[in-house]
């Protein structure tokens, strides 16, 4: 069978099975059924090892390191400091909500882990502020996926500048000023959605002092910072996500040694389920990158604008299983070669990994059952913003092609 029937297939395939076998098995299932249409024979399940190898490779420390980070953050109560913190520096809720989101997004390296931790910590602050909880949670969600889309070294970026062979101080320098418009966009559109009455209260009680709760994580996005802006080896062997990462979780553990067992053993079974899934993106795309799917799709698109093809293979990914990084890593082998620089081109499938975030996205489902919002409300307040963000980002890296020329 040729690559993009079967590759049509494969992608079916993984949509149905997602929701009863979970990304992992429906995407390792998807990459041998696909080998097997496009004849590669007994040789897939060695392609689909080399493609788990390389993103574990790749991921492994810094997902463990960033869940290390949110059990700090959530047993020792110091995500109340930070927000108390920032609600010190603005009294708007929705800004302090969203500010939380893009923030807390990074260092735990997930943006549902992110919304899992400040879920309770927001909706109180709905409460204290009269913002509306429900508004606020939808905000910090949008935030999330903004900085994590969009800002290195979050496993999406960290992905596409492997993939890709893009800097990543040039990811870092396209990235934050495009994920800041996009931020005060959804901020924009937030203040006109309504929101719900409810009594205020104060509830935000911070219980851990302003020095624990924000070095854990100003230590290791600092020293990655320094490491994309200073020359030397031990700036670059400082500044590697895995290694600064790997420090800050570290610190965690120091600061609660009667709880280290318990956060280290927390810690390795989120970040075993978050990788998995991420192997599975890997061997999935891998398989799919070898078998020449990419020169059809090329070829195909020859009917298309250059900019179109690559947000609309990454914005079907999204709509087909819903996770972020998936769909990156995914759409990254699938392009590799394309007729793009590599910083429009990992701009244009982070766009696509905004659109169409619905019910395929575990997110959705998680925010609809945190906030009790309706299907009407969780379309207004997450999939419209979403999609609207993506929009948005096609439209930056379509300028940027255009100055780049």
């Amino acid at each position: 069978m040729d690559p993009l029937p079967a590759f049509l297939a494969a992608v079916i395939l993984v949509s149905l099975l997602v929701p009863k076998l979970g990304p992992f098995l429906s995407l390792v299932v998807s990459a041998m059924l696909y080998g097997l249409l496009v004849g590669m024979g007994f040789d897939t399940m060695g392609l689909i090892s080399t493609g788990l190898g390389k993103i574990f490779s790749s991921l492994a420390v810094v997902v463990f390191s960033g869940a290390v980070l949110a059990e700090y953050l959530r047993k020792t109560g110091a995500i109340d400091r930070i927000v108390a913190d920032l609600l010190m520096l603005s009294k708007r809720g929705l800004l302090v909500a969203g500010v939380a989101g893009y923030l807390i997004s990074l260092p735990v390296m997930c943006s549902i882990t992110a919304y899992m931790i400040l879920e309770p910590v927001v909706s109180c602050l709905g409460r204290q502020t009269k913002g509306g909880s429900r508004r606020l949670l939808f905000m910090t969600a949008a935030s999330s996926v903004v900085s994590f889309n969009l800002v290195y070294p979050s496993p999406v970026m960290v992905s596409l500048a492997g993939s890709l062979d893009v800097e990543a101080s040039d990811l870092l320098a396209l990235g934050v000023p495009v994920s800041l418009l996009l931020f005060i966009a959804v901020y924009v559109y937030m203040l006109r959605q309504p929101r719900e009455l409810a009594e205020t209260a104060q509830c935000l009680v911070p219980a851990i002092s302003r020095s624990k709760a924000w070095f854990p994580l100003i230590l290791p996005m600092g020293l990655i910072l320094l490491g994309i802006l200073l020359d030397g080896d031990w700036a670059r062997f400082a500044g590697n996500p895995g290694v600064a990462l790997l420090l800050g979780a570290l610190v965690c553990l120091a600061l609660v040694r009667e709880k280290m067992h318990e956060m280290v053993h927390t810690a390795t079974r989120r970040s075993g389920t978050v990788l998995l899934d991420l192997c599975g993106a890997g061997a999935f795309g891998y398989v799919v990158a070898q078998s020449g799917l990419g020169e059809e799709i090329f070829s195909l698109g020859q009917a298309l604008p250059v900019l179109v093809l690559p947000f609309l293979v990454s914005s079907v990914l999204q709509l087909a299983q819903g996770s972020r990084v998936v769909t990156v890593v995914v759409a990254a082998q699938v392009l590799a070669g394309y007729p793009l620089d590599g910083l429009t081109l990992a701009l244009l499938i982070s766009a696509g990994a905004f659109m169409f975030s619905y019910i395929s996205d575990p997110y959705f489902w998680l925010i609809k059952e945190s906030t009790g919002a309706s299907m009407r409300e969780m379309v207004r307040g997450y999939t419209i913003p979403l999609s609207l963000m993506g929009l948005a980002a096609f439209g930056m890296a379509a300028i940027y092609s255009t100055l780049m020329i």
